[in-house]
């Protein structure tokens, strides 16, 4: 057929792939480019990260060493010399790490070597310090040479500070600069989806137009043959028939060509495909079919290994629909085969980057305990040592003098115990959330172990732990009728009274609080619901819910780490669930999740199968 100008349909075709093909390139490149952009600025925010980290590693370490000479002057005592000892043999490799991150960048590298010449006096000072005590006593070293020392650290402190404060400016700009290519990402998504759809009806248009002029020319039947071998051959599944009334089986060309063989190399029979598949999967891909042949399940979908010609295997994805006699018997089963492989392949990829982010992030977490530990034990070193030098003062009251006492009454009974609450508080809530990550990176390692659970029995052991908070706070809860099912009965309580927790949590001063928990079922879930009559999430904040870290910004009074509900999410992903919720502002919230139905006989074979791993393991 051909069109005005002489050109032909084809060609207009062609004209219009090229487009999409142009256009689709230009995109990916953009993208692409986007991309490697966003990369580069996640490798500058972790550089500055970690040599903010290192900075303030140096600066505790010198701090360190100075409260252990100090400690040492005061009292004599070579213990108060320990973490003096042990931060000055760390700090000559963490000065060596930080100049080599700072090497490439030349001003950095002159502002990091200018202090760190302040801390290489301050080390050589306290050197002389201790040996000097060690020699001589502790009444070699003068007031002045201590109030030296003192403001030889608060230099340092304030040059150390400016150049972290200087990084975290620098973070901002970062921050500002990522969110703006964030912004132009989207908004080069936005317009290639609008340019994309644009082509594709404007060619959709076009082609449809072309087509029906054409088949106005052809007859009904001869459409119908072009349809069906339109669908045969543009489709790149393999097609299957098999037929249990004579136990034959169809299989297209494709069928056969993604395994490699032309259309005489295989006979079509259903022990020819059998025998195609992998040993260790023949078993349970003919359970697959039986449980859909029996209707146990309303869909037939299976995933399996088959050979391929050159002796490589394929993972193949078969979807089917079966016809049934009117007695209930199955008569055929049709459906596709696809070729997975690729898939399965970036799944293993994506399981082993999981792997390795959950394993990294425990390490992180369990690793950033210990100096939270020495710390800990540091400020209470510090504060005995306070006291003991304010009992060795007190007799020598008289001898000091009015003015120097009431400064030093201040340091020592006020200002110093004070700054170690707070040294105190900010590691406790530290631990806590170091605690918060290491269990959240535990999610990916928990195995799941399911069991017959009764969701009242969970819902009622989570009301107990909180029935302090919901008596004092005068709550009114209401249970409906929960179900009894197959799931793992710890990650189920802990889901529950993570939302429980929340709901008593967040509800309102000015109105009783309710919370009602509820179940309905549907023909594949269990639909558990938690409902409040609280604060409510503002639209605004709906999409911080599930962050890590992130919490509404009407919670601010209540205190929290934003890790409950993203720690809530991925065991429900892990438990094959989900979470949503409905919510208004000062009107409550709801909270959905679902859990897929099990049954019994679904449970014993894993069951069997976790026993099997365990012999096996023992074993080897």
């Amino acid at each position: 057929m051909r069109l005005p100008w002489g050109i032909t349909v084809k060609e207009v075709y062609l004209a219009f792939f090229a487009v999409i093909a142009i256009a689709l390139c230009g995109f990916i490149m953009v993208i692409y480019g986007q991309y490697e952009r966003v990369q580069q600025s996640h490798k500058y925010t972790i550089y500055q990260y970690e040599n903010i980290r290192q900075s303030r590693m140096i600066l505790s370490d010198v701090i360190d060493m100075e409260t252990g000479v100090r400690g040492f002057v005061l009292s004599g005592q070579t213990r108060f010399l320990q973490p003096y000892d042990r931060a000055n043999a760390r700090l000559r490799d963490e000065i060596f790490a930080l100049r080599n991150q700072t090497y490439y960048e030349p001003t950095s590298f002159a502002e990091t070597n200018a202090w760190l010449e302040q801390i290489e006096a301050i080390q050589t000072l306290l050197a002389k310090q201790v040996t000097r005590v060690k020699s001589q006593g502790r009444s070699v070293i003068s007031s002045a040479e201590m109030e030296e020392e003192v403001q030889q650290m608060d230099r340092l402190r304030t040059t150390v500070e400016a150049a972290v404060d200087k990084r975290l400016i620098m973070l901002r700009q970062q921050v500002e600069l990522v969110d703006k290519q964030r912004n132009n990402f989207l908004y080069i998504l936005v317009f290639g989806a609008v340019l994309g759809v644009g082509i594709l009806l404007a060619g959709t248009v076009l082609i449809i137009r072309l087509e029906s002029e054409k088949e106005k020319a052809e007859d009904e039947n001869r459409r119908a043959e072009s349809r069906f071998l339109a669908v045969m051959n543009g489709v790149n599944d393999g097609l299957y028939e098999l037929n249990f009334v004579n136990d034959s089986m169809f299989m297209s060309h494709e069928f056969k060509a993604m395994l490699g063989y032309d259309d005489d190399e295989l006979e079509e029979t259903a022990e020819t495909a059998i025998a195609l598949i992998h040993p260790d999967d023949v078993e349970a891909s003919l359970e697959v079919r039986r449980d859909y042949i029996t209707k146990k399940v309303p869909f037939y979908s299976n995933v399996f290994r088959m050979k391929h010609k050159d002796g490589t295997w394929r993972w193949i994805l078969s979807r089917g629909i079966g016809t049934w006699d009117k007695f209930g018997q199955i008569r055929s089963l049709i459906g596709t085969h696809t070729d997975i492989s690729e898939q399965k392949a970036r799944e293993e990829d994506l399981r082993q980057l999981n792997a390795d982010m959950e394993a990294f992030t425990y390490i992180t977490s369990h690793d950033m305990r210990s100096p939270l530990v020495n710390l800990k034990g540091f400020s209470h070193e510090l504060a005995i040592a306070v006291h003991e030098v304010n009992e060795l003062l007190e007799p020598k009251k008289d001898q000091i003098g009015a003015p120097t006492w009431d400064k030093l009454e201040t340091i020592l009974k006020r200002d110093v115990p004070e700054a170690l609450g707070f040294i105190g508080n900010a590691v406790d809530r530290m631990d806590t959330l170091t605690t918060a990550i290491l269990d959240l990176s535990r999610i990916g390692k928990y195995v799941y172990q399911d069991e017959k659970v009764n969701a009242r029995d969970v819902v009622d052991t989570c009301l107990g732990a909180q029935s302090y908070e919901i008596s004092n706070k005068g709550v009114e809860v209401k249970v409906g009728a929960l179900p009894e099912l197959v799931t793992d009965r710890t990650a189920l309580e802990q889901i529950f009274s993570n939302l429980i927790d929340n709901a008593v949590k967040y509800l309102r001063a000015d109105e009783p609080g309710k919370i009602e928990i509820t179940c309905h079922e549907t023909g594949r879930d269990y639909i558990f619901s938690v409902r409040d009559n609280g604060r409510g999430i503002a639209p605004e904040d709906s999409d911080r819910v599930f962050n890590i870290f992130r919490r509404a910004r009407n919670t601010g009074d209540v205190r929290g780490l934003g890790i409950g509900m993203a720690f809530v999410k991925a065991s429900l992903r892990r438990m094959s669930g989900a979470i949503w919720f409905e919510s208004a502002l000062n009107s409550g919230t709801t909270f959905f999740f679902s859990l897929p139905k099990k049954t019994l006989e679904a449970l014993r074979p894993a069951v069997e199968n976790r026993r099997t791993a365990s012999t096996r393991g023992g074993r080897g």
